[in-house]
């Protein structure tokens, strides 16, 4: 979805009141928000009554109900402390903010239990070659997403950092992928597909070339839990990729690459009738019993003439796991390590202080040793 936002939100570099959104929609814990004192009461009470409390998009995605507890205890506080403050005439705390605090507090919401899945809104802003004539315009992503590190077995209920930080570099350069198949690896909650989805699409209305079909994107997971949480997030109708046409979501385990023989492995079947131009992938190494049938899944893709490269990036969390990773792949690869200064905020402006900040990521990008690209 695209939204844009008025001037009086957006002062320039001083955008205070729009990272306030920002933090309120991906929940980032009120601690880790900085809230707009550089504004008039007037200002930020009605920015939070009409863009946070009653904004449409909000009130049909809310972030979960403890969330929302603890967000509007902490901005009440600080509005009244505003407000004493102030020497504004009219300034008073609109009534309807505190009846919304009060009825989530008089609900049952166990704060000492796990988080509960939350619906994440996610604001970001196209690069220039994405064609954006407005600078106060985003796009947004929208995934239901599990706000626990292991859910029923797998991590891939949530968005990780690493694919905050591909998304950067895709955004940054989305002519690898605007007019190519993709083919994702270990798609988890969908975010990296809605990212792809939308930039062929923007790409493709650019170009006025509405008469040619999109490319394919073409998700993969092996938990069916994920891929079932994938598709009902791509298919939000807030989300660009409910419009994209080509979208499929399938099943793949590595391990059938070496574990059964070419001809009769589901791995080589579905490389084969995929036809991707790029495979992409984020923090998928993350264990070393993975790597061995990873390699032998990027080996198997990259055999395929369509198939021109892979693109990942993984987090480091054990130097020994990335360094198993790496030797294993320039056994039949050629892997090139890809500099970079993205982060999760350079286009995402995201907690600081969340799940896997402060550990490095890095960019690989792999080819066949006998390919030009």
């Amino acid at each position: 979805m695209s939204m844009t936002f008025t001037s009086d939100v957006c002062f320039g570099n001083d955008n205070g009141l729009l990272t306030l959104l920002k933090g309120y929609s991906a929940l980032i814990p009120p601690l880790h928000l900085k809230f707009p004192v550089q504004y008039s009461f007037t200002q930020v009470h009605t920015f939070l009554l009409h863009q946070v409390l009653f904004d449409q998009h909000l009130e049909q995605y809310p972030p979960s109900e403890r969330y929302q507890q603890s967000f509007w205890k902490w901005a009440i506080k600080h509005l009244e402390r505003m407000d004493k403050d102030s020497d504004e005439e009219d300034g008073e705390i609109d009534t309807r903010i505190y009846e919304r605090y009060l009825s989530l507090i008089s609900r049952s919401i166990d704060p000492s239990g796990p988080p509960p899945d939350s619906y994440m809104t996610y604001y970001w802003k196209p690069s220039s070659s994405l064609g954006s004539a407005n600078r106060n315009s985003y796009e947004t992503i929208t995934l239901l997403e599990s706000r626990t590190t292991i859910e029923n077995g797998t991590t891939g209920l949530r968005t990780w950092y690493a694919s905050f930080v591909l998304a950067s570099y895709l955004i940054a350069n989305a002519e690898i992928i605007c007019d190519q198949t993709v083919l994702e690896l270990g798609c988890g909650s969908g975010f990296l597909g809605i990212i792809v989805a939308t930039i062929q699409q923007t790409f493709n209305k650019r170009r006025q070339s509405h008469h040619q079909p999109l490319p394919a994107v073409l998700l993969t997971d092996v938990n069916a839990g994920v891929l079932s949480r994938c598709r009902d997030n791509i298919r939000l109708r807030c989300n660009q990729s409910s419009n994209h046409p080509n979208i499929t979501f399938s099943t793949l385990d590595w391990f059938d690459a070496i574990s059964l023989p070419l001809g009769e492995n589901a791995v080589t079947t579905f490389l084969s009738k995929a036809g991707a131009g790029i495979v992409i992938g984020a923090d998928i190494v993350f264990d070393p019993i993975l790597v061995p049938p990873l390699v032998a899944t990027l080996r198997l893709a990259l055999s395929f003439e369509s198939t021109r490269m892979v693109v990942m990036a993984l987090t480091v969390r054990n130097e020994q796991t990335l360094a198993y990773f790496v030797s294993e792949a320039v056994k039949e690869l050629r892997v090139e390590e890809v500099p970079h200064a993205f982060t999760s905020a350079t286009y995402f402006d995201l907690d600081t202080a969340g799940v896997d900040a402060g550990l490095d990521v890095k960019i690989f990008k792999c080819t066949l040793r006998n390919s030009a690209s």
